[in-house]
């Protein structure tokens, strides 16, 4: 297989106003929107806060985008968990239904 296949393609962002090449496997469109979102975080961290360097933006918007990753996480183990919970009582609904015929 090619070595720039398996490495993927560099694509150039602007992250605060400095711009980075970033190799992914992901499509160009995926990189400059997910490059997006953390220069939109910290723009937004910068608002709410009186972090001096973009060092320091960088690491208050990577943990709370790393907050919200593990709260959705959370959410998704619930969903998950109350899923298969449904599913086992349908399950078992079903099953007694069959034994009644």
């Amino acid at each position: 297989m090619n070595e720039t296949r398996n490495q993927g393609q560099t694509v150039k962002v602007i992250i605060y106003g400095q711009e980075y090449p970033i190799r992914g496997r992901g499509d160009e469109e995926h990189i400059r929107q997910v490059a997006k979102f953390v220069d939109e975080r910290m723009a937004m961290i910068e608002e709410q806060t009186t972090a001096s360097t973009p060092a320091r933006l960088a690491i208050l918007a990577a943990l709370n985008i790393a907050d919200e990753l593990f709260n959705l996480r959370r959410e998704k183990e619930r969903l998950v968990s109350e899923f298969e919970e449904k599913t086992r009582e349908l399950s078992e609904v079903l099953n007694q239904g069959m034994n009644e015929e």
